[in-house]
Order: structure tokens, then sequence, then C-alpha cells
């Protein structure tokens, strides 16, 4: 009677530590997904040599520099300024810009929603 309940245990035991071993392997890094819909967007192919974990530093120092957006063109020329800091120049035109902009509060800080928020509505 006891053999029961102890492979019932065993088995249940197996099969949670095979979950939580599978749920480890099989879910995304920190900033897979910021970095797959910056590529996808990337249609001028800007930053297309730039490594994911270069990437997603640039992402996070765009998180860092939302809480002193006040408006449209200063979040781009903290962007710029970010993309200079890592040696990469953009034309002022380039859509991947506001696309960062986005992606990076979206994806990387979403706690900053707001900040993006308030750019879009003292503009309206």
């Amino acid at each position: 009677m006891k053999k029961i309940p102890l492979i019932s245990v065993i088995v249940f035991i197996i099969l949670s530590i095979s979950f939580i071993i599978y749920q480890n392997f099989s879910s995304d890094s920190f900033g897979s997904e910021f970095v797959e819909q910056i590529r996808i967007a990337d249609a001028d192919d800007t930053l297309d040599n730039i490594p994911e974990n270069t990437l997603i530093n640039i992402g996070k120092n765009i998180c860092i520099s939302s809480v002193d957006w006040t408006d449209v063109e200063t979040s781009e020329n903290l962007i710029r300024n970010e993309l200079i800091n890592n040696e990469i120049i953009v034309d002022e035109k380039n859509r991947i810009i506001p696309i960062l902009r986005f992606q990076s509060i979206y994806e990387l800080c979403p706690e900053n929603i707001p900040y993006l928020e308030q750019i879009f509505i003292i503009n309206e």
C-alpha cells in the first residue's frame, strides 16, 4: 500500500523538476524580444552590425533617459546622442529613432510608459 503513494510522489517530483528545467531553457532572455523587434523594423539596416548586447544596452540607456523627455524633439535628441555615444550615426529622418523610443519603453522598461505618453500629450 505504501508503494503507490511513494511512487506517485517520486513521479510528481521528477515531473516538477523536468518542467522547471524546461521553463528555464525555453524562456526568452531579457531583451530578446526587443532585439527581434528592432531588427524587424530596421528597414535601413542602420543597426544591422550592432551586437545584441550592445543593442540592449542602448535600449536600457534610452529607458533611463526617458525621465528627461519633455517633448518629442528632446526624446529624439537624447536617443540620437545615445546612438552617437555608441558610434552609430543616423540621419534626422531615419525612422529607427522613433522605433527605438517605443520599443525600448515597451519591451525593456514598461514602467516608464507614462514618460512616453507625456511627450505626446504635451504636443496635442
